[in-house]
């Protein structure tokens, strides 16, 4: 395939695991960062408290578990695959966009990034699509696969790959995966794992799409659908969660799985 991908990411380690081994499986492919503010819960959250540190220096301390040798080793890569930098809230700029145009993607990839503009949008219409981390059109937003524990509705967590448009997470579906969940599993480990399984079903939908440019993506219809807004998550939200997990809602879900409606093929 002689297209020319762009992906843009954020740059927590596990948005780079993913990079990496997507930007390996595709030559054509450059990738921009976005980067993220150092204390990363600023980019999460509205109000800070000791819970919120607590909960995003558990992020940090799994994904680098799971994701911290695999980067390193690949830096070097990375690096030679890397356009530019720009920092948070940077990507709609105009001179960022006007570089994007002149690299002249035919397909754009994200992945943890800003809201793109309607002008970014407008003109890569139907050429960029995302990986969501939550299951569409029934958790719509940010943190999609931590709310789940909040709400004791785990057959809700799991990717979404999805075409971007101008609304919240409801561009049309392209493939999905529920988590496959263990008894062990909380909000940090499914996000790790996560990210592993988004490689399959990214890199399937990029090569559906490049060899079938009309492909538009499919619709579920449900009445069902939560938006998760960062102004919501504070020290409440983690206290809740923590109790569920406490009180065995993985277990109780893994005996009683509740089956949903998800786009699983091709």
């Amino acid at each position: 395939m002689n297209n020319k991908i762009l992906f843009i990411s954020g740059d927590l380690i596990k948005h780079k695991f993913l990079a990496i081994k997507i930007l390996k499986k595709f030559k054509n492919m450059k990738i921009i960062f976005e980067k993220y503010p150092k204390n990363i819960e600023e980019n999460y959250v509205k109000k800070n408290s000791l819970q919120i540190k607590r909960h995003f220096k558990d992020v940090i301390k799994y994904e680098k578990k799971y994701f911290k040798n695999y980067v390193k080793k690949n830096n070097k890569f990375l690096k030679n695959k890397t356009l530019f930098k720009v920092a948070k809230g940077q990507i709609n700029n105009q001179n960022i966009l006007k570089k994007i145009l002149d690299y002249s993607p035919n397909l754009i990839v994200i992945n943890a990034t800003s809201i793109l503009s309607k002008k970014f949008l407008n003109f890569f219409k139907y050429r960029i699509i995302n990986i969501h981390a939550g299951i569409l059109p029934y958790y719509r937003g940010s943190g999609c696969n931590v709310w789940p524990f909040y709400h004791n509705e785990l057959e809700y967590v799991g990717i979404t790959v999805h075409f971007v448009n101008s609304g919240v997470d409801t561009g049309n579906i392209i493939l999905q995966k529920r988590s496959n969940l263990t008894f062990a599993d909380n909000t940090h480990t499914v996000g790790c794992k996560n990210a592993v399984s988004s490689v399959s079903l990214l890199s399937r939908s990029i090569r559906y799409i490049l060899r079938r440019p009309k492909f538009k993506g499919k619709k579920i219809k449900s009445k069902f659908s939560r938006i998760c807004l960062k102004k919501n998550f504070n020290k409440d939200t983690i206290e809740k969660i923590n109790k569920n997990l406490h009180l065995g809602i993985v277990k109780k879900y893994l005996k009683n799985s509740k089956k949903i409606k998800i786009v699983d093929r091709l």
